[in-house]
C-alpha cells in the first residue's frame, strides 16, 4: 500500500510560521531603534545636567573663595545678581537652566544655598511637549 504524502497544510503551516516570525523580527528590530533613540537623548539630557551641576558647583567655590578672602563685593567678583536675600546666578546650557540663590554671608563668613533648580525652556516643536493640548 502506498501512502500518499499532503503538501497542501504543512506548506500553509509553515507559510503561517514564516511570516510570524519576519513579523517578530521587524518588532524586535524597529523596538531595538527605538530604545537606542531614546536611550541616546537620555544620554545627552544627562550629560547638559551634569555639566549644569558642574559649573553651579564651581561657582560656589568661587562665591567661598571671595567670602574667605575677605572680597568687598563678592556677587560682582562671581559676576552674580546681588539681591535682598544674598546672590543669584543663572547658567544656561542646550536650553536648560540652572538657578542658584546663595544667601548674604553672615559675620562669621558661613552661607547656605537657598535654591538649586534646574528647569528646561518649554519647545512648541518638542514632540514630547505636545502629549496633551489642554482641552482641545
Amino acid at each position: 500500500m502506498k501512502h500518499k504524502v499532503r503538501l497542501g497544510p504543512v506548506a500553509i503551516f509553515l507559510t503561517v510560521v514564516a511570516m510570524i516570525l519576519v513579523t517578530m523580527a521587524l518588532l524586535t528590530v524597529s523596538t531595538a531603534r527605538a530604545d537606542t533613540a531614546l536611550a541616546q537623548r537620555f544620554a545627552d539630557v544627562t550629560k547638559t545636567r551634569y555639566a549644569l551641576e558642574a559649573e553651579g558647583q564651581k561657582f560656589l567655590q568661587k562665591y567661598d573663595e571671595q567670602i574667605a578672602a575677605g572680597a568687598e563685593d563678592p556677587a560682582r567678583a562671581v559676576d552674580a545678581e546681588k539681591t535682598e536675600k544674598g546672590i543669584e546666578k543663572t547658567i544656561t546650557a542646550d536650553g536648560y537652566t540652572l538657578q542658584i540663590r546663595v544667601s548674604a554671608p553672615d559675620g562669621e563668613g558661613n552661607w547656605e544655598v537657598t535654591q538649586w533648580k534646574i528647569n528646561k525652556e518649554w519647545n512648541e516643536e518638542d514632540p514630547f511637549g505636545n502629549v496633551w493640548k489642554g482641552g482641545e
